[in-house]
């Protein structure tokens, strides 16, 4: 037995490591390439541009642009959900996100957008300008928990011989140095000197192309060129274009160490190209902003087509995610309210009933990241092409679980479910997370979520699914009579789950290994049939720290551009005793859980899992009581996920999320269990239900009439 327990565990390594091996080679690509700067550096703000406004026929010196040098979007989002002018550019002054004033919160479904704050002018002094309140503006920006220096971008480049000019007030605002003085200043885009400073920074305060054109028309031949829409401002949050152009911009898509996907950085990776002009590595000396490279395209409109393309899905993915759920929600339990008429009425039928909602909604989520696959995005109406797109893959995966070799099984259609989502969402990850990016329960970058990695909905997802599967594939050899086997399979599928969600070029999830591991360990100890008690909690935990602790060191090792949040907590913690993302987490958390009414449930719904677990005999526990009898250690596997639901709700910065996202994929997993009949079912698991039935009818018979 424990060849063949071997010969599976084998087969199914290979057949994952054969998968990303495959992916790999799909999705392979040359090697980014830096930019060199040999002339000046000309940075021109349009406020509010996308993709949507560039065409060959009504800005063609965009476009130009863009058929020569490097394209993308610029994550404009600082420390708000809104963006605005005056933000973004102190953001860029800072290479740390960095806010002014109150601004406007996210945009409503409604679509009116707040103003942003009054920014004051620079007052003129000399051939520069000053803004006399700056030095008031720093320290308060340095004593927010998110730190931005502003002004220090100026000062580096200043004190290297490299002077920084602004034309237009916003403009200002990025050229100011730490006193806030800024070197050479014009009121106006038409009054700029190009040559005047080896970096100037410019705002146009418009789109206008013709306005571009003419300013360009004055710039040196060897400048450097980036144009960026920068700021949200008085439209709704979008990615903004984002366009590097000049004698020494490789042609390609736009890439940060930060953000690790094609065509895609953050405002402050513009703060990180400029002080690559006098600094080697600009992560040595930014706290945010990294040196952004190009990833080489000899194909200048498929560049603009993927960059448009990422925009045009997150925008439209991000419109649906409330419309979606809320209709998705009110037909499930209209769903499951027809299923119960039918149950009371034809018991077969409902239960068959029961038995295609439970597979079709144990689709849904995971079809929500497989729907990224095709463009959908170019569809004639992307919003159905999307929501079709979901609810028909869904119904493809829900008829393989019912329909494939698995189905002789009572819980093989679920295994099969939860099996799909774990593996896919770990493939997704090996792979730069393309799917889930773009996906309506993924990374929501333009709000401030995750670039890349893990993110709290798909770890909650893959956490869930991964134990489920775990619990219930290990019953099978505690059935055999193998409960040895049964905790190293456990062991093997939870080692594999935890680097790949810890693994700094992965997952890069600190909160999952830390919620994951206590929860393995519980359910491991139960399938082996060893008992749980506090000292082997303890020793969990402790392995838990130190695994995570390991992962996170072995990441502040890696040079600075390199590192995920992981190690540059950790390196900041080492160096400086700095706990400012710890700090982030805990606020975030807590922002989020009293965000809006309906998440202070998160709670509560906690609370009653684990009542219902822990009291099987009470009113709430007897239906999952029931459920559980049927598969062998599924008890104990729903009682490992709230374990990790649990740890992941209190350690993560958005970890309200986590509970109803694992929710949300594992309770109709639970209603597939319940209804699905099978071929056969496990013989200890009949042997229960005889022996149970004339307990139970003496237990009725001996009732006093007034509580049967």
């Amino acid at each position: 037995m424990t060849r063949r327990w071997l010969l599976l565990t084998a087969m199914a390594a290979v057949a994952f490591f054969a998968a990303n091996l495959a992916l790999s080679w799909l999705l392979a690509r040359p090697a980014h390439q830096p930019m060199e700067q040999p002339g000046p550096t000309i940075v021109v703000a349009m406020p509010t541009l996308t993709w949507d406004d560039v065409s060959p026929e009504y800005t063609p010196t965009l476009w130009s642009m863009a058929q020569q040098g490097a394209v993308g979007n610029v994550i404009t989002r600082s420390i708000a959900p809104h963006s605005c002018s005056q933000a973004a550019w102190m953001t860029m002054s800072a290479g740390a996100r960095a806010t002014w004033g109150y601004p406007p919160g996210q945009t409503g479904s409604d679509g009116i957008v707040d103003p942003c704050p009054y920014a004051p002018r620079p007052q003129q002094s000399g051939a520069g300008a000053v803004f006399p309140r700056w030095p008031a503006w720093r320290q308060q920006s340095m004593a927010r928990a998110i730190k931005a220096d502003i002004g220090s971008m100026a000062t580096m480049l200043n004190t290297r011989g490299q002077c920084v000019a602004a034309a237009g007030p916003m403009a200002a605002y990025g050229a100011a140095d730490r006193s806030g003085r800024v070197a050479r200043y014009w009121p106006s885009a038409q009054q700029a000197d190009l040559e005047a400073c080896p970096v100037t920074l410019v705002d146009l305060e418009s789109t206008s192309d013709l306005a571009l054109r003419q300013l360009l028309n004055r710039a040196p031949l060897d400048a450097t060129i980036v144009v960026t829409g920068l700021a949200d401002d008085k439209t709704p949050e979008r990615l903004r274009t984002v366009i590097v152009s000049g004698p020494g911009v490789p042609q390609g898509m736009l890439r940060s160490p930060i953000t690790r996907q094609q065509g895609l950085i953050q405002g402050t990776d513009l703060t990180g190209l400029l002080v690559q002009r006098v600094v080697k590595d600009p992560a040595d000396v930014l706290l945010e902003g990294r040196q952004p490279f190009v990833q080489p395209e000899t194909d200048a409109d498929a560049s603009i087509e993927h960059v448009y393309g990422v925009s045009k899905a997150l925008e439209k993915e991000h419109q649906l995610v409330a419309p979606f759920f809320y209709t998705y929600v009110v037909v499930v339990l209209i769903a499951l309210a027809v299923g119960l008429l039918l149950l009371r009425t034809r018991g077969p039928t409902g239960r068959r009933w029961f038995a295609l909602l439970g597979a079709w909604c144990g689709a849904v989520p995971v079809s929500t990241f497989l729907i990224g696959i095709p463009p959908w995005w170019n569809a004639p109406s992307p919003g159905i092409a999307l929501v079709g797109g979901i609810l028909g893959i869904a119904v493809v995966l829900a008829a393989a679980a019912l329909l494939g070799p698995w189905r002789t099984w009572v819980a093989g259609p679920a295994v099969f479910l939860a099996s799909v989502t774990a593996l896919t969402i770990a493939l997704d990850v090996t792979h730069s997370s393309r799917l889930q990016l773009i996906s309506i329960m993924g990374l929501q970058p333009v709000y401030g979520g995750r670039y890349f990695g893990m993110g709290n909905v798909a770890s909650a997802m893959y956490a869930s699914t991964m134990l489920f599967a775990a619990a219930l594939l290990a019953g099978r050899w505690v059935q055999r009579g193998h409960p040895r086997l049964a905790a190293l399979t456990v062991a093997a599928i939870g080692f594999a789950a935890i680097v790949v969600d810890g693994h700094p070029s992965w997952g890069a999830d600190a909160g999952g290994p830390i919620a994951m591991l206590p929860a393995l360990a519980y359910l491991a100890l139960n399938a082996g049939g060893i008992k749980v008690t506090w000292q082997r909690i303890v020793v969990v935990g402790g392995i838990g720290l130190l695994v995570v602790g390991g992962l996170g060191y072995l990441d502040s090792l890696r040079p600075p551009q390199y590192r995920t949040h992981i190690g540059t907590f950790v390196a900041g913690f080492l160096e400086s005793g700095q706990t400012t993302a710890l700090q982030r987490n805990v606020m975030l958390n807590w922002q989020m859980l009293t965000s809006q009414w309906v998440n202070l449930f998160v709670p509560v719904l906690l609370a009653l899992t684990m009542y219902a677990l822990m009291r099987p005999t009470s009113r709430v526990g007897r239906p999952l009581a029931r459920v559980t009898e049927r598969v062998t250690l599924l008890g104990h596997g729903l009682a490992a996920i709230t374990i990790c639901w649990l740890i992941g709700f209190a350690t993560n910065d958005s970890g309200t999320a986590i509970p109803p996202s694992g929710m949300l994929v594992i309770a109709p997993l639970v209603i597939l269990v319940a209804a699905w009949q099978g071929r056969s079912a496990p013989k200890d698991v009949l042997r229960r239900q005889a022996a149970r039935r004339p307990a139970e009818t003496a237990a009725r018979q001996d009732a006093p009439a007034g509580s049967r």
